[in-house]
């Protein structure tokens, strides 16, 4: 027969277990939760916007003394500006700059006033970005030869040291090259202002809320890891048993 003090004991001893197991869980619910919740946001995809110009000779050309048409451009290209709108501090993004040829016929008010600006000049596209708050590769300003209806891109990569609203600035020129062994000649042909904001979760940047956010997932789960066992375990043994009382009826 046990006592009654034994048996008092025996049972704050199963309460306390019983508590431990009850907040063991609730802690590895609640770290699961939030580390999965950081790591979701270390981990989506920024947001990225676009700005597409389809250029036109009036803008390419060659400007001497103020004089209308000229060596000009003649193919219109189209200019398109891809940068991030937001950016984790810590993460590296992209800005596209395409310089692209799309064989479009000139409006045919202009076909009589503008010549081929390649029989007189070598072309050069120059680029630049300019932001503050911002890391910038590579340095500015950027050049690459132009050859007639090629198309030129640039990149630049950024990285976010902290968080805040940035104005940058991108620019892009043709400097266009005299085959005489003139002076050049640089005429701005592009510009365009865009904003970028960076963000921190709770000052953390995104390689280290990814981190943590592995590792406190990975925690969480060690903390229920008996608990999931035997959970599977009893799944296996009611289908187990399940199993076998349809077995039995069939062959009754």
């Amino acid at each position: 027969m046990v006592k009654p003090g034994r048996r008092r004991n025996q049972w704050r001893g199963y309460n306390r277990c019983e508590m431990w197991m009850k907040f063991r869980r609730l802690v590895s619910i609640s770290l699961f939760l939030f580390c999965a919740w950081m790591l979701a946001w270390a981990s989506l995809p920024i947001k990225r916007q676009v700005d597409i110009q389809l250029l036109q000779p009036s803008l390419l050309r060659v400007r001497l003394n103020g004089q209308e048409g000229g060596p000009a451009l003649l193919n219109p290209p189209q200019v398109r500006l891809q940068w991030p709108s937001s950016l984790r501090i810590g993460d590296q993004a992209v800005i596209l700059l395409d310089f692209t040829s799309v064989h479009q016929d000139i409006p045919s008010t202009e076909k009589g006033i503008y010549s081929d600006v390649y029989d007189n000049y070598n072309i050069m596209l120059e680029a630049r970005f300019e932001i503050v708050g911002i890391r910038v590769e590579p340095a500015n300003p950027v050049r690459e030869s132009l050859l007639p209806g090629q198309s030129v891109s640039f990149r630049w990569e950024i990285t976010a040291d902290q968080a805040g609203d940035n104005t940058g600035n991108v620019w892009l020129s043709l400097r266009f090259l005299p085959l005489d062994g003139k002076p050049p000649i640089q005429e701005p042909v592009f510009a365009s202002m865009l904003g970028i904001h960076s963000s921190s979760l709770f000052g953390l940047s995104g390689p280290v809320a990814r981190l943590l956010g592995g590792v406190g997932v990975v925690l969480s789960l060690l903390l229920v890891f008996n608990d999931m066992i035997r959970w599977w375990r009893k799944i296996v043994t009611i289908k187990h048993t399940h199993d076998s009382k349809e077995l039995i009826n069939n062959d009754a």
